[in-house]
């Protein structure tokens, strides 16, 4: 998508509207064409879900979805309705990268409210000033911030940013479908509904007090998000702890990944990092601290973290 959209851009800024590859020429209309067509097909993927069995490929579609909620159902039953940790639970945000509804979806099955930037019902439309303002915070359990965008987002030319069911043909562009830009496309980032989110992490990690931001199939990839994190670890005044349920990925002088690796080294705030991996926890050091030589740890994965939730067994 990245190398796609470099493509448009160079195509729109040339004379003749057309951009080469691979010693072909293609018009600024043909690639356009063919980058929402990709995002089309990966908002249905995925809304309706795809499995490799063996060699088999199956596709799921709108008469037979085979997409399944029960993990995400579990984990909002874990966070919100186990009574194994008495105390209340303080006000939680999620902020996902994931364009997918599970989360969402599951929070409305365990009838949690939540505020994600829309108002309206099923069909919804962007009003982050007022979703995200204070006083509809207490009428809510939790905010979610997709900094990602969602796979039933729409930049309709008409209407706006709306959040819109599957099949509906009320939009004049259904595969115009608001999801991260590519990462040469910085400038998408800085503007509504993007700017709005970032700025929503950007203010969770910088909210005075013990804040714990715990990240869990996030793989650091993302500098733009890695740089928040960071840009607040950095500051001496802040008590975010991040605590971070990941594998490691070996390579050359890589033990976990280069950004969790370079923060546990760093002696202004590697104290406030912790890595809960499959070998052990990882805390201002890359050597991690294992009470049982040889064990190895499921909290790491989404299963294994849901079961450290409700029991704190690991």
């Amino acid at each position: 998508m990245s190398h796609l959209g470099d493509l448009i851009a160079l195509s729109e800024r040339s004379k003749n509207t057309e951009a080469s590859l691979n010693g072909s020429s293609y018009s600024s209309e043909k690639l356009n064409h063919c980058y929402r067509e990709i995002v089309k097909i990966i908002g249905e993927t995925m809304r309706y879900g795809y499995k490799k069995d063996n060699e088999t490929e199956i596709v799921g579609n709108i008469k037979n979805p085979i997409v399944q909620i029960e993990s995400h159902v579990k984990f909002i039953q874990a966070l919100f309705l186990n009574k194994v940790n008495l105390e209340r639970r303080s006000s939680i945000s999620f902020f996902t990268t994931n364009y997918d509804t599970l989360l969402e979806d599951a929070l409305a099955l365990n009838k949690i409210n939540v505020i994600d930037g829309f108002s309206g019902g099923a069909m919804g439309f962007w009003n982050a000033d007022f979703e995200f303002s204070a006083h509809t915070e207490r009428a809510a359990s939790c905010s979610l911030f997709k900094l990602h965008g969602s796979v039933d987002w729409h930049r309709d030319s008409e209407y706006g940013l709306v959040r819109a069911r599957y099949g509906t043909k009320y939009l004049l562009d259904a595969t115009d479908i608001m999801i991260y830009p590519q990462k040469t496309k910085y400038v998408e980032t800085q503007k509504d509904p993007f700017a709005v989110l970032f700025f929503g992490l950007r203010s969770a990690l910088t909210t005075g007090g013990q804040n714990v931001l715990i990240t869990c199939g996030y793989s650091f990839s993302d500098d733009h998000i890695n740089s928040e994190i960071e840009h607040c670890l950095r500051d001496r005044n802040n008590k975010t702890t991040v605590v971070a349920f990941t594998d490691e990925k070996p390579a050359k002088e890589v033990v976990i990944n280069k950004t969790l690796d370079r923060w546990l080294q760093d002696e202004p705030f590697g104290e406030r990092v912790f890595v809960a991996s499959k070998n052990g926890l990882y805390n201002n050091s890359l050597t991690p601290a294992n009470p049982e030589e040889g064990k190895q740890f499921e909290w790491w994965m989404f299963s294994g973290l849901i079961k450290f939730i409700e029991s704190g067994e690991v």
